[in-house]
């Protein structure tokens, strides 16, 4: 069952609303060299930015926590073997790859290793690392803020900029990726919200990119 909210939920185009603040900006400093990997300097701030709009749906979530988890969570692509991430992370039985394993697990060390310097405690550490560790290989979420992770996660794939990125990645064309989009990845969304969010995004992406014609 999705999880609900009574506030609005802001469906604009994502380009019009970036990650607000420059807090997170020492952790972003720390881990420069993991955002070079899998387009990472593209894909972790859009899914900040979708993040900070599910944590205005739900106020009621540790913001923090979500924020500094949706930078992190897929830094570990950074020490992984880059030779294997597509050959095996996006193809065939993709979620049960031991190469995505191996980026969470990545993931939380890097996590336990910028944070601490930082400032943040070993109790927020080990919070960002439970949501970390499974984020794409464990099927449900364990907390709110886990959920909400999640689904900025998902989010950032229904995006014009996503789709022209990850529709290489399991080298399907932006209308076949789309199609996968709606049948596979809306149905894993946790809220409400980013359902909503998703079904705008669609909407304006295959409008852009012409998906009925270029199919």
């Amino acid at each position: 069952m999705l999880i609900t909210t009574n506030r609005p939920v802001d469906t604009s185009p994502i380009e019009l609303s970036a990650a607000a603040g420059t807090d997170l900006d020492r952790i972003w400093k720390s881990v420069i060299p993991e955002t070079r990997a899998r387009g990472n300097d593209i894909h972790l701030p859009i899914s900040l930015a979708y993040a900070e709009r599910l944590c205005a749906a739900h106020p009621e979530a540790d913001a923090l926590l979500v924020r500094v988890s949706i930078l992190l969570h897929d830094t570990g692509w950074g020490r992984v073997d880059e030779s294997r991430i597509i050959s095996e992370g996006f193809s065939g039985d993709w979620r049960k790859a031991e190469i995505r394993f191996e980026h969470e697990r990545q993931g939380c060390l890097i996590a336990e290793e910028v944070l601490p310097p930082l400032g943040y405690d070993a109790d927020f550490v080990g919070r960002v690392c439970a949501i970390v560790d499974g984020h794409d290989t464990r099927p449900d979420a364990k907390s709110l803020e886990d959920a909400l992770v999640r689904d900025a996660d998902r989010l950032w794939r229904f995006c014009s900029t996503g789709i022209a990125l990850a529709s290489s990645w399991f080298a399907l064309t932006p209308a076949r990726y789309c199609d996968r989009l709606e049948s596979e990845i809306v149905p894993e969304f946790k809220t409400e919200a980013a359902v909503a969010i998703a079904a705008a995004d669609l909407v304006r992406s295959r409008a852009l990119l012409k998906t009925e014609v270029l199919r």
